[in-house]
Order: C-alpha cells, then structure tokens, then sequence
C-alpha cells in the first residue's frame, strides 16, 4: 500500500481524491445500472401478485424498495462516512412502528435520500412514498415504478385535485403502511438561485405573513388534501429539519447545500436531522386552518435553524450540544448485504449472452412501455 501510494504521488495523483472518484463512479454506475435488473425482478413479482390482494402485492413491492434504498445508502452513507447527527423526538419517535406524515424543509437534491436515512433507522425505509413533480415521470423506468409503489405526481399550475385524491384513496387501506413525504415549500431554498427567496418573501409582505429568513413560504394545498383525506390513516406528523454541515462559510454567509453529486463524493462530513413528533390529533383538517398551523409551524423552523446558519460561528459550533445532538450511525451489514445481493444479481445480467439480451430489452421496452402506460393513465 505503501509503494502504491507513493507510486501515485510521484504521478502527481492524491490517493484520498483517487479512492473518493471510483466510490463516486463505482456508485453511480452501480445505482443507475441495477435498475434494469431491479425492473426484473418488480415485474416477476407484479406478475405473480396479480392475483392477490393490493395490500399484499405493496407488501412485496416495500420488501423491495428498501432492497433497492439500502444499496443507495451504502454508497451516499456507508462509503461517504457522513456523520449523522439526530436530535429532538427522533430516538423515541423511531422506535415506533406507525404511520407518518413526513414534512421537511427543502433546499437540496439529496432531500429525499435523508428520508432514507430517518425510516431506515425507523425500520420504514420500505414504507416511504413521496409527493413528487410530475416531470419526475420522465425517468427512464423509474418514472414508472414510483407510481406503481404508491408515490403521487403533481403538476404545478395546473393541478389535479381529483387524480392526487385517487391515488390517497390506495394508501387508505390499514395494511398499506406509509410513510409520506412532503416538501410544503414545493421548490428548493437555494440561495443560488435568489429570485425564487425573493419571491417568497414577496409574498410573505404582501399576504401580512411573517418574512422567514431559512425558508420559503409554505404551500398548504397538497398537505391540506393528504391531511384530509389520511388523517385517520397517520399516526403522527414528523416535522423534519434538514441541515448540512458546511452550508455557511467562514463570513458566516448561508451558501447552497450540497446537492447529489458532491454528497456522493464525500463533501458533506455531517448531516443534523431534528424531528419532532406530533400527533395527528393537534394537526387541522380544515384547510385555513392547516394554512396557518402550516405558517406558525415554518416560524418554528426558522428559529431552529438560526442555530446552524447563524453568522455567530461560536452559536454553529456548538449546537449539537446546545441542543443535545446524537450521534447515528448505521451498522454495516444493513447497507452491505444490499450491495452484495445487487452485485450477485448482475453477475448473469454482465457475463452471459441471455443476460445482455434480457439486460437490453428491459431498458428499451421497459422504458417505451412505462411511457406509454404512464400517457395512457395520465396520474396527474
């Protein structure tokens, strides 16, 4: 290792750089490639569930999905090192088996792979399904499973309250547990991006509402029609706050958050996640009423997430103490044996002419046919 090392040194390579880009390309390859194969194996158990009642066909579908998640988190967790620091209800709150209204601040692609993080340690990684754009249907392959796993599609501007309303009324059945995730600010706080802020705070003056200054104004119509219509379904609300250490820089500016990419490759060290657990019995049904326990609720936010975007260095410093932080950590095996099955499953997909075959048809008839369906349903 020794002679390796300074072999690459005097090539002018740094071995710490070398070893993060191949995790970053053996990871991308990885994920992107096992979703053929992943499709496979959906689509011999959609085949044999036909026959079976919904819930036990979503029960397979979950089993699945938290399969195809650990392998995600192998790479963006266990290979990344980040240190992941929980803090408020989220040690009690994850020991429980419920159902949940998952609500989280929004500012970076790598958003919903902290919701993989969260159930994971919950036991629910299988479980999540998410409020999505509906130009996410345009993923090869993928745009079509999410829909078949229960997630819903929305389109700005132009939305439809029948068609998210048939697709809550599937997640109503007591033997489909949920976890729903939803973004309430529908867009991502980018400060890179400061027309979207200044919008927001427009809106904010202009509506006597409070001006935030971590957040965007949240969006009460899609988490009016999912408190609605699941109410009973939830056991609880999980506020979730999401901050990436690193975000502000040594003036004490709040930069953009690491975005996908740069998580991958190991540039964010610690992740804080506080959750806070409240029952569905304190959540409004009424929509103005949600807008604004909706408004009050962002306030709150606000205020927790001074102390990681505070100018005041000494205040970001020691926030995990302040606020009683702990650390979580991940055994290996969870993530480990995902990436051992996938890996195993690709042997006959790389190294037999019947695999490249079947490898190929998956992608290009995978691919027509979810488009086609997904026209044809028209789920948004």
């Amino acid at each position: 290792m020794d002679t390796l090392e300074k072999l690459l040194k005097s090539l002018g390579v740094n071995l710490g750089a070398l070893t993060i880009f191949v995790m970053y390309a053996l990871g991308s390859v990885m994920m992107v490639g096992v979703a053929p194969e992943y499709l496979g194996v959906w689509l011999v158990w959609r085949g044999v569930s036909l026959a079976m009642p919904a819930w036990l066909y979503q029960w397979g579908d979950d089993k699945l999905y938290s399969l195809y998640q650990r392998l995600v988190l192998f790479f963006f967790e266990t290979c990344t090192r980040v240190e992941v620091v929980m803090y408020g209800d989220a040690h009690e709150a994850l020991k429980k088996k419920e159902s949940v209204l998952y609500l989280a601040n929004h500012q970076s692609t790598v958003d919903w792979l902290v919701a993989d993080m969260v159930s994971v340690r919950g036991g629910s990684l299988g479980h999540l399904r998410y409020v999505m754009k509906n130009t996410l249907q345009l993923m090869p392959l993928y745009g079509h499973y999410f829909y078949a796993h229960g997630c819903i599609y929305v389109k700005r501007g132009n939305f439809n309250q029948g068609k998210m309303i048939a697709s809550l009324d599937y997640l109503k059945h007591p033997k489909i547990p949920t976890w729903l995730i939803i973004f309430p600010e529908g867009t991502r706080y980018y400060p890179g991006t400061p027309k979207v802020i200044q919008k927001s705070e427009q809106y904010a003056r202009d509506h006597n509402l409070q001006v935030l200054k971590h957040h965007l104004v949240p969006k009460v119509k899609g988490t009016w029609l999912v408190t609605k219509h699941l109410h009973s379904k939830f056991d609880a609300l999980y506020d979730v706050s999401v901050f990436y250490e690193g975000a502000v820089d040594q003036n004490g500016v709040r930069g953009n958050a690491p975005q996908l990419i740069e998580f991958l490759m190991g540039k964010c060290k610690k992740v804080h996640i506080h959750i806070r657990r409240i029952p569905m019995s304190e959540v409004p049904e009424e929509e103005e009423a949600l807008k604004i326990w909706l408004q009050n609720l962002y306030a709150e936010k606000d205020e927790l997430a001074e102390n990681f975007f505070s100018k005041d260095a000494t205040l970001r410093t020691t926030v995990e103490k302040r606020l009683g932080g702990r650390v979580s950590r991940l055994g290996l095996w969870s993530t480990l044996s995902s990436f051992l099955f996938f890996t195993a499953l690709s042997v006959p997909f790389l190294f037999t002419k019947l695999g490249h075959q079947l490898y190929f048809h998956l992608i290009l008839y995978g691919t027509m046919g979810s488009y086609v369906w997904l026209a044809i349903r028209s789920v948004c």
